[in-house]
């Protein structure tokens, strides 16, 4: 039986052209930072999109703690925009300190104070 071979990776350049279009044209795929966080992109993508969210650009000239990017069909809160930004900056760290092998802010912080320590 002769057949077509069916080709299971995309083409040269779809999967550029689909991360481009993520920052390119990020109002036809998310309508709120928690949507770009939970996406299936890069973190150097989703801090660029928040980052043109954030912009001033995009600010409501009456409620400047809103930014309205275009398509997006409401406006986003700006301290919403700035905790996916963290969340983005977290996630990063605490990847950094697991590869790293070194102990976190949180981990530190369990400590309740000298009577805690025992030294030798």
């Amino acid at each position: 039986m002769t057949g077509k071979s069916i080709r299971t990776t995309p083409p040269d350049g779809v999967i550029e052209a689909i991360s481009a279009s993520h920052i390119l044209h990020p109002h036809l795929h998310f309508t709120s930072p928690n949507e770009v966080l939970a996406a299936d992109i890069s973190a150097q993508e989703k801090r660029a999109i928040l980052a043109s969210w954030a912009s001033d650009l995009y600010a409501v000239e009456s409620v400047p703690a809103l930014r309205q990017p275009p398509g997006v069909p409401s406006p986003v809160r700006y301290a919403d925009i700035l905790a996916a930004l963290k969340a983005l900056d977290d996630e990063g760290a605490t990847a950094d300190h697991l590869r790293q092998g070194t102990a976190t802010l949180a981990s530190l912080g369990d400590v309740q104070g000298p009577s805690r320590l025992k030294f030798r």
